[in-house]
Order: C-alpha cells, then sequence, then structure tokens
C-alpha cells in the first residue's frame, strides 16, 4: 500500500463547513465559519499529504 492511500481530506458541506483530513492512522475534523477559509486549509492539507480534496455534502 503506497503511503498516500492511507492519507485524505474532506470538505464536509452541513448546516457550516468542516474539514477532515485523515494521516498516517489518525483523523482530525475542524469546523468553520466561513467556506473559503475552510478551502483554503483542506488546499493546504491535500498539498501537504498529496492528496486530492473530496466534498462531502450531508443532507438533514
Amino acid at each position: 500500500m503506497a503511503p498516500h492511500e492511507q492519507h485524505a481530506v474532506e470538505i464536509i458541506r452541513e448546516r457550516k463547513w468542516s474539514v477532515r483530513v485523515t494521516a498516517y492512522g489518525s483523523s482530525l475534523t475542524l469546523p468553520f465559519e466561513a467556506e473559503e477559509y475552510a478551502r483554503s486549509y483542506a488546499d493546504g492539507q491535500a498539498f501537504r499529504l498529496g492528496v486530492q480534496v473530496v466534498e462531502l455534502r450531508r443532507c438533514a
């Protein structure tokens, strides 16, 4: 398994924006009020980990 297969960056859109970063077997989810900040953070983490950002939309 290649190292990048263990990594993921996801933007989760519910009522607020969240970014979930999974790296080396650990996940961290951070909430954001503004979409621009969430996307900027996700892009930076994806670049660091060598993956693409995946966008998830959850419906109520």
